[in-house]
């Protein structure tokens, strides 16, 4: 398992950390400087208290003139501001104010992806799928680094006007000469504070760009990056349109509340999917009210809009996911059936499997001499330190002109660091031994380096010490398709169980996030290979990239079914998911052990299944004021909050996370749970099978339940029966057990007609048995 630091430095993917500096907590001022303001929803909606935000504003800038940064209005209200710790302090005890918290300072973490889904789908599908004609009216919210809209991805030609609809803007900034919207891109905002206000959002760093053009790239032929990965390019959702808000300008970092900023115009301008590549990270995770990613999407969900996340790139560790507000469609990783192989020969002749993508020119006979890093140790040197290639580790007259084989087991010193090492010492190459870095092709440009398994590992060692003068060569890099077995949960995907909140299974779904090919920035120099012209296309890996797979998934959706609210989409996206590989074995982690719902949620995200899901679970505004409520929160903070809240609501008097487990969620998670006690939860589905004309609308749905040994679980009814669309009908399931659980257990509920598969996973952990986090 790799720490978090060798990810940040090693990873060529994109995974934004909010470095959140406050507690949880309403008030959390210690010190001056930047602070977010929440007051709820928006003034307007507010009644009596609509005058609090003008209120504090007013009073703040008579005091000081230049404090403000951001003022929220339409989406929710608040306010980011220069603020004294004393300051930050007194305004949380005023009216309205629902919490007060310092700016979290965000820091970078850093093609055939479709057609593998569409071939592992459990459902029949066109050739040419309905969804990519009919989501033209269909925007997605981008929020991430930018664009680059000059992309064949974002041509427009095939587009339909604009939809009226859309009440956004194209401000390209500095660059108004050559940055152009256009049927395809139809908004773009760039955010800024203090002397970075005018700015531009042209994509200068590629990570939005490869996002935008995975959710809705249209069908380029004939790309690749450098000749790898060749085929066609597209989205998920071709005929979507973009909009661009551009809240990370460089890798300097940018704030959450320029992010809340970009939830409130994107609120006002009319998305309908809103994509976020980035999050908290898991060690650093907030309360609801002081995470700037949860209450944005609290509000656009409120507003109809769908909002996906990506799950974290802190796995393999149990308890890392983020994102995790039941509002969110929080995005695991996965990985597709294409490799990138940079294979060792050794002098005996044998060939040993790598990865990586290295475009290297030496000779493919095995020439060069080979050597193990342990043996060029530098005296007085740690031997930890020279086998895994630290740097001033290792002899110089030693190291040159060999291939060097370097240990991964360290955590300050990515593989870059290693890289570099042995190319300053004149090395011609480097065959780095990891198991779980092995699962990702990482980008070594033109020098000579791939990553083979511990196993293999030990065979190039023992060649190394079976011969006087061992050789090898490493191979430059071909792409291999068709691999087996694919998917797998990527090494890096964030894994459950959430921690906040409890008894909310996340993640929600997984999809392909390792070695995808999408647009690229067009003056890029770092990917670009010496004597080459910039790559228009790229691959990246990271939960990033799997995030705006969902997200254009869900516009598909919302295309086809423009009444249908954010949980609805979910539901859909979760209860057709695949559990299988493309070798009809259980989907497995980067181990090859059997994965569970903690690592990829409902499963596999499908292309098609979403469209025809025959039931569903519509988490309603109640549910989600229950779960406010179950989670600890006041009548007073949620009424502050919920833009509509009935007359009559209040928390019941006997609030506590295990109710969390009773909101009308796809998937059921309990935690504590009490064997003795047992639990029973409620679900309601809805049919939205046939038409209004009631036309294959009758029908009936028989349960089957997939559950482990030592657990029963009961289903009552056992048939759900519907005469016509939009009906819905309750069940409850009971869990008992009559012995302790010693570890967490899973398992499925599953409502089906013969034509539709309607599938809810379940999660448990005991309150006798082995604590969740300590379970891998």
């Amino acid at each position: 398992m790799k720490p978090l630091i060798t990810f940040i430095f090693s990873l060529t993917s994109f995974f934004f950390c909010v470095s959140l500096l406050s507690e949880p907590g309403a008030a959390t001022a210690h010190n001056d400087g930047v602070y977010i303001v929440y007051m709820g929803a928006p003034a307007s909606l507010k009644g009596s208290l609509k005058d609090d935000h003008a209120q504090l504003l007013d009073s703040l800038l008579k005091r000081k003139q230049d404090a403000l940064i951001h003022n929220y209005k339409s989406g929710f209200s608040g306010f980011a501001a220069h603020l004294s710790a004393e300051e930050a302090r007194s305004i949380a005890e005023k009216p309205g104010v629902v919490s007060v918290f310092p700016d979290p300072v965000l820091q970078l973490h850093t093609t055939r992806s479709w057609d593998f889904l569409k071939y592992e789908t459990s459902v029949m599908i066109e050739s040419n799928p309905r969804s990519d004609s009919n989501s033209t009216d269909a925007i997605i919210g981008i929020l991430d680094t930018g664009i680059w809209p000059e992309s064949e991805s974002f041509n427009d030609e095939t587009m339909g006007p604009i939809p009226l609809r859309w009440n956004g803007t194209c401000a390209s900034g500095q660059d108004s000469s050559t940055f152009n919207c256009n049927k395809k891109i139809i908004g773009a905002r760039s955010y800024g504070a203090g002397e970075n206000k005018s700015r531009t959002p042209r994509d200068m760093m590629g990570h939005g760009t490869h996002v935008a053009s995975t959710a809705a790239g249209v069908e380029v032929k004939d790309v690749s990056y450098y000749g790898l990965a060749a085929g066609t390019a597209k989205g998920g959702s071709p005929g979507s349109r973009l909009a661009i808000y551009q809240v990370f300008s460089s890798q300097n970092g940018s704030q959450g509340s320029t992010v809340l900023a970009a939830f409130d115009d994107a609120i006002a301008d009319g998305v309908d999917v809103l994509s976020l590549s980035f999050g908290s990270s898991s060690f650093l995770e907030q309360e609801f009210i002081n995470d700037p990613i949860a209450l944005g999407a609290f509000h656009a969900v409120q507003n109809g809009i769908t909002v996906v996340c990506s799950a974290g790139n802190d796995g393999p560790n149990p308890g890392s996911v983020v994102n995790s507000a039941p509002w969110i469609l929080t995005v695991a990783a996965t990985t597709i059936d294409r490799v990138f192989e940079s294979d060792v020969v050794l002098g005996n002749n044998k060939v040993i499997k790598g990865t990586g993508i290295n475009f290297a020119s030496i000779q493919n006979s095995p020439v060069y001499p080979i050597i193990y890093a342990k043996s060029a140790k530098k005296s007085g040197v740690d031997e930890n330190a020279t086998r895994n290639c630290e740097p001033n580790s290792m002899d110089q007259e030693i190291i040159k002109g060999k291939i060097v084989v370097c240990d991964n087991e360290d955590s300050l010193y990515p593989q870059r660091n290693k890289q570099d090492e042995v190319k300053k010492l004149g090395g011609i190459g480097v065959i780095l031994i990891d198991d779980e870095l092995r699962g990702v092709a990482f980008n070594f440009g033109t020098f000579p380096m791939t990553v083979i398994s511990s196993k293999d590992g030990a065979k190039v060692l023992s060649y190394i010490n079976s011969t006087k003068n061992p050789v090898a060569t490493i191979l430059p890099t071909t792409a291999r398709t068709n691999y087996k077995p694919a998917p797998t949960i990527a090494y890096f995907s964030s894994r459950g169980p959430s921690t906040i909140p409890k008894n909310i299974l996340k993640p929600d779904i997984a999809a392909p996030g390792v070695n995808i090919l999408a647009a690229w920035i067009g003056n890029d120099t770092v990917q670009t290979l010496k004597g080459k012209d910039p790559p228009l296309y790229n691959v990246l890996s990271g939960t990033s990239m799997a995030c705006p797979h969902v997200s254009g998934i869900a516009a598909a959706v919302k295309s086809r079914n423009p009444t249908w609210s954010p949980s609805v989409i979910r539901s859909a996206i979760m209860t057709t998911a695949a559990q299988t590989n493309n070798m009809k074995a259980p989907i497995t982690t980067e181990k090859g052990t059997a994965a569970t719902p903690y690592d990829f949620g409902a499963g596999e995200v499908s292309t098609t299944g979403p469209l025809q899901p025959g039931l569903v679970y519509e988490t309603t505004a109640i549910d989600y004021l229950n779960f406010l409520c179950y989670h600890g929160y006041n009548i007073a903070t949620i009424k502050i909050m919920a833009n509509t809240i009935p007359d009559g609501f209040t928390c019941p008097e006997e609030s506590s996370i295990d109710l969390i487990s009773n909101i009308n969620y796809p998937s059921i998670a309990i935690s504590n749970f009490d064997e003795k006690a047992g639990r029973r939860v409620n679900r309601t589905l809805t049919n939205v099978a046939g038409n209004a004309k009631m036309e294959d609308a009758k029908t009936v749905y028989n349960i089957s339940i997939d559950a482990p040994a030592g657990l029963d679980v009961q289903v009552v009814p056992d048939k759900l029966h519907f005469s016509k669309i939009d009906e819905k009908s309750s069940y409850q399931v009971s869990f008992s057990a009559a012995n302790p659980l010693k570890k967490d257990v899973f398992g499925s509920i599953t409502w089906s007609n013969g034509r539709y598969k309607v599938r809810s996973t379940f999660a448990l952990s005991s309150k006798s048995g082995s604590v969740a986090l300590d379970k891998k």
